[in-house]
């Protein structure tokens, strides 16, 4: 007989097998993609069965954020979830921003440091640890292709959205009745239809409100998690079964050979090509995938997110020759870019991430799954009770 989500989660005790391979794995998978992005060969990507993983990577990251943090929203006052979100993202991001701004902009910048120290651009880089994203520093990576110091920041302000719309859902109580969740969900994409459809509906001042709400890049990233949220929700009844997995593969190679880069920017094949990212994303979660003893000592995903662009850049900056070579360049990037952030990314854990952790667990069950000082050993020992969901 098929399990569902639900009994699958149950039996592993709260914390599916796979997602730490998830994580890594996504973490990987989007450096190599910006790798390209940022070696002039955005045309390749986004002209080949490759733009599909700017469509889906990072909304796979929201997907699994939405579907881990859906309990703990159910489980916690409003108050400590926020305190829990925000010593989870806020910490390791300031870091990043002190780092870049502090130690490699003034090493790699061309100007006098007289000037950078008092360029405007050096203060709002900054403002990037509240949300309010600023890509360039004065002087720093004036010859790449690309002058921005980590284009991934364009995630952070969207992040925090996903997190008053929680706290949305869990003061109206919304979170904790699945039904109201869906339609709640369904809604969302709805109004996205129709502003990208029937545009003549909205006044011209509202129009482009509207479609960065509902149809922009970013409003992907709500869909997804949201839809991951409703997973979490439905979990008791959606079956896991490796025939809805092929299936949801198979929806998204059709969608790789007749889509293309646009279709990020467009609502109508959301509800099928999200949701089976959304099922492939929770799918492999809760499923025994082999991963590196290396990667069970922490959860690295978030630093090697954080510092793969400002690394590829410092790579680009040091032998354009060498990295813009078309096609190949990038790859030979990816090969030192990898390391370069995975081993920042390693000091960030067991620095930043892991202390502020023992923080978290008073909060945070996956803190207190993870422990501070067992690991991921802990998860196995523990205790957890399904939550009940109201219909």
């Amino acid at each position: 007989m098929t399990k569902s989500f639900g009994e699958v989660l149950d039996k592993y005790r709260g914390i599916g097998p796979g997602f730490d391979f998830l994580r890594i794995g996504l973490a990987f998978s989007i450096v190599l993609t910006h790798s390209f992005l940022l070696t002039r060969n955005d045309a390749f990507i986004r002209g080949s069965v490759f733009w599909f993983t700017e469509y889906a990577l990072v909304p796979m990251f929201f997907a699994l954020s939405g579907f881990l943090i859906a309990g703990s929203a159910q489980r916690l006052s409003l108050r400590n979830f926020l305190i829990n979100r925000g010593l989870r993202i806020v910490p390791a991001l300031a870091v990043d921003i002190v780092v870049c701004s502090l130690i490699i902009g003034p090493i790699i910048t061309i100007v006098y440091h007289s000037e950078y120290f008092t360029d405007p651009r050096f203060f709002k880089y900054f403002l990037n640890i509240a949300g309010w994203i600023h890509y360039e520093l004065p002087g720093v990576f004036q010859d790449n292709p690309s002058q921005r110091v980590n284009g991934a920041l364009w995630t952070v302000p969207w992040e925090i959205f996903c997190y008053i719309i929680m706290s949305f859902l869990m003061v109206t109580a919304i979170v904790k009745t699945r039904y109201k969740l869906l339609a709640v969900t369904a809604a969302y994409i709805v109004i996205g239809l129709i502003v990208q459809k029937m545009p003549y509906l909205f006044p011209g001042s509202v129009k482009p409100i509207a479609r960065f709400l509902f149809m922009s890049r970013g409003s992907q990233l709500i869909t997804a998690f949201m839809m991951g949220i409703v997973a979490f929700q439905f979990k008791a009844v959606i079956p896991y079964s490796r025939w809805l997995f092929a299936a949801a593969c198979l929806v998204c190679l059709v969608a790789i050979l007749t889509l293309d880069s646009r279709a990020v920017e467009s609502v109508i094949n959301r509800p099928i090509v999200i949701t089976s990212l959304v099922y492939i994303t929770v799918f492999i979660g809760l499923s025994e995938v082999p991963i590196p003893a290396f990667f069970r000592k922490g959860d690295y995903s978030y630093g090697v997110y954080l510092y793969h662009d400002p690394f590829l850049q410092i790579w680009i900056s040091a032998f354009p020759s060498v990295f813009l070579y078309p096609k190949y360049g990038a790859l030979a990037l990816y090969l030192v870019g990898l390391p370069s952030a995975l081993a920042v990314a390693v000091l960030s854990w067991h620095f930043i991430e892991k202390p502020i952790l023992g923080l978290r667990k008073k909060f945070s069950f996956i803190a207190q799954v993870r422990g501070v000082e067992d690991g991921n050993q802990a998860g196995r020992e523990s205790n957890v009770r399904p939550i009940a969901v109201k219909s």
